[in-house]
């Protein structure tokens, strides 16, 4: 486990889970859920990676440079591949100090064909917290590529989330993207939904440029989420009967890799050999 912290803020984090954040804290209040002690099923943490790609691949297959690829189906019983290596994977420690760490990985070519080094940065700031993932190619050909970030918030009768955002993914009972419909068709981010209220959510907004404002009248605290420009996209994950929902920047769509849009509209992208591509997500937390 590594400890950062800065003022009020303490982050915790575990490497050898994912390199997933296990406890976010302002002044002893959780920014991000709660994550019971001695927990080690990655799903159960505050935060976790989504590289090389997120989301979901339909059936674990996807064609690309005039290649079939076929993936492990690595979520139980679930038909899709989901979220890439990083949230399974152990994770070093590169560089660690108080209140910065980066983390790495290295991946050799198997049912995912391309060579790849991927990197964490945690960075504690003024006002909460800079996580920024990295993906660098090691491959000598092009490799298909999507990033994201997912992390858990404390969902309470008064938890809010506004968002500006132009449109929704429907999806099927497998969760795979459907119809593309007005923003407001199930859930409305726009004026500031109360996620208590929700029905059941786990789909993607487009258009989203943040912020994303979580605000927490019970705990007091107002979280506000920005990502950088190229995520465009916001996933929601609203389960029924939990004490949690998720906000989740990324790339790209899901089943990107397969979809007929223009990359422009689904947001897959190619990586260059040698190139390096990068997500940012900045929390930054204030008291009401």
């Amino acid at each position: 486990m590594i400890t950062l912290g800065r003022g009020k803020f303490e982050l915790d984090i575990a490497p050898e889970i994912g390199g997933a954040i296990t406890r976010f804290e302002h002044g002893g209040k959780p920014v991000m859920r709660h994550v019971p002690h001695g927990e080690t099923n990655v799903l159960e943490m505050c935060a976790f990676p989504l590289v090389p790609y997120a989301n979901r691949i339909a059936n674990g297959s996807f064609s690309f440079g005039g290649k079939d690829y076929r993936l492990p189906l690595n979520f139980g019983e679930h038909p899709h591949s989901l979220h890439g290596h990083g949230w399974q994977t152990a994770w070093r420690a590169e560089t660690t100090s108080r209140d910065r760490v980066s983390l790495m990985f290295d991946h050799a070519p198997d049912a995912w064909a391309w060579t790849y080094s991927a990197k964490q940065v945690f960075t504690m700031t003024e006002d909460g917290l800079l996580l920024t993932l990295s993906l660098c190619s090691r491959d000598d050909k092009p490799m298909p590529y999507s990033l994201g970030l997912h992390p858990y918030f404390p969902r309470r009768p008064g938890s809010t989330l506004k968002a500006a955002v132009k449109g929704m993914w429907l999806a099927d009972g497998t969760l795979m993207p459907t119809e593309h419909v007005a923003a407001g068709e199930l859930i409305d981010l726009n004026a500031g939904q109360i996620v208590s209220k929700a029905p059941f959510i786990d789909n993607t907004f487009t258009g989203w440029q943040g912020p994303a404002v979580i605000t927490q009248p019970e705990l007091g605290l107002e979280i506000t989420l920005t990502a950088s420009a190229n995520s465009s996209f916001l996933h929601v994950f609203v389960p029924e009967g939990t004490d949690f929902f998720c906000a989740e920047p990324t790339t790209a769509m899901p089943n990107a890799f397969n979809r007929p849009e223009s990359p422009d509209v689904s947001g897959v992208k190619v990586l260059a050999p040698g190139a390096t591509a990068a997500i940012e997500m900045r929390i930054a937390v204030r008291g009401l």
